[in-house]
């Protein structure tokens, strides 16, 4: 991209010209289909991208994952905290209703809030990369983040060798207009309640396994959400019945119902300590197996990179919730946050949305972050 003058510049930010480009670029993503294991084609889409605003020596494809890193030439940048803005490329499968336009002050389409409008900030940020000179910016794209944690595309990018050492990270999932540190972990199980096969006309040559679990699915029912304090943030940790199949025919009895259980454990938890923990409540009523799990994110609020630029913002601080690759940055030893547009309500919602208010909003609080002289 060219250098731009001063008036040009004046032209580009001012909030009607970057709430425009915005809105158009989330409602571009959003049109491009990226159901999670189909992503090849925004990923091509975004190499592009990248290559245009850095040139190709810049960037780097790993499967369908890309990474831009700009500042890879540039000596007057290599003594600079390097840090990352991350975000996936994926979406879950989209409801079969759903605009795709801009009206009202909001952008429509799938994957809107959960994240294409992050990735929309990411873009037009690169396309300014020269101005951001107060830290070394590297833009992470990646794949797979909606399925199995075991699946997901960061991991290969961290593992690739091809990032310098990190100091930060903003992982732009939606929060809401605020900053939301740390993540839940996860882990997923399948308990299993045995009972005995039978003819459905004559129940009483068998056992029924969906009333062997009535005791089970009370206790579940039973258990409340517990608080788990980090100063002002209170993060819930929960155990929660998601799913009970049997794989009978309907004129037969049961001999398994299968349940699955969600666990979601407070950062400074464990994965093992959760499965314990359930195999503890579980009991001899059901067979635990666990299918899948992903650690909690570290709680980083007072990191030397943004404690000034959090202060200056006045950005409401709140826990989060839910799962995201914080814990994977954490976990490999990487401070990072989470802080991107879009609403979390909206989040796999039917005719999701995301507000212009909150790109806007977003873009300039990052660009804050990375040009001093906007201080």
């Amino acid at each position: 991209m060219a250098d731009a003058t001063s008036a040009d510049v004046t032209q580009r930010e001012s909030s009607a010209g970057v709430r425009d480009e915005l809105a158009a670029l989330t409602l571009e993503l959003c049109r491009i289909p990226s159901e999670t294991k189909h992503e090849a084609e925004i990923a091509s889409w975004i190499q592009r991208r990248c290559t245009e605003a850095a040139g190709t020596g810049s960037v780097t494809r790993i499967g369908n994952s890309v990474v831009c890193d700009p500042c890879n030439h540039a000596a007057d940048r290599q003594s600079l905290p390097a840090v990352a803005l991350v975000g996936h490329l994926d979406t879950v499968k989209c409801a079969e209703v759903q605009d795709y336009e801009i009206r009202d002050g909001r952008v429509y389409g799938c994957g809107s809030s959960d994240m294409k409008a992050g990735v929309a900030v990411m873009l037009a940020l690169l396309d300014r990369w020269r101005e951001l000179e107060g830290a070394r910016p590297v833009w992470i794209f990646y794949d797979a983040e909606e399925g199995p944690a075991e699946e997901n595309g960061l991991q290969p990018v961290l593992d690739s060798g091809v990032l310098p050492p990190l100091d930060f990270a903003f992982i732009l999932e939606p929060t809401d207009m605020g900053l939301q540190p740390g993540c839940m972990g996860t882990l997923h199980a399948s308990v299993t309640v045995a009972g005995t096969r039978a003819h459905s006309a004559r129940p009483w040559q068998g056992e029924n396994a969906i009333h062997r679990a009535i005791p089970l699915l009370e206790r579940f029912a039973a258990l409340e959400r517990r608080p788990v304090q980090f100063g002002e943030l209170t993060f819930y940790e929960v155990f929660v019945l998601t799913q009970a199949l049997t794989a009978n025919s309907k004129n037969v009895v049961p001999d398994a119902l299968v349940l699955n259980v969600n666990v979601r454990f407070a950062p400074g938890n464990t994965a093992a300590n959760a499965e314990a923990e359930l195999r503890a409540i579980v009991g001899g009523l059901g067979q635990v197996e666990v299918t899948d799990s992903a650690p909690s994110g570290d709680v980083h609020l007072d990191h030397p990179l943004i404690r000034d630029w959090l202060a200056r913002e006045a950005l409401p601080v709140r826990p989060k919730q839910a799962w995201t690759d914080v814990a994977r940055f954490t976990s490999n030893g990487i401070a990072a946050v989470n802080f991107g547009p879009g609403e979390t309500s909206q989040a796999h919602q039917a005719n999701e949305w995301c507000s212009v208010e909150s790109l806007e909003f977003c873009y300039r609080s990052l660009r804050r972050f990375f040009v001093k002289s906007e201080d």
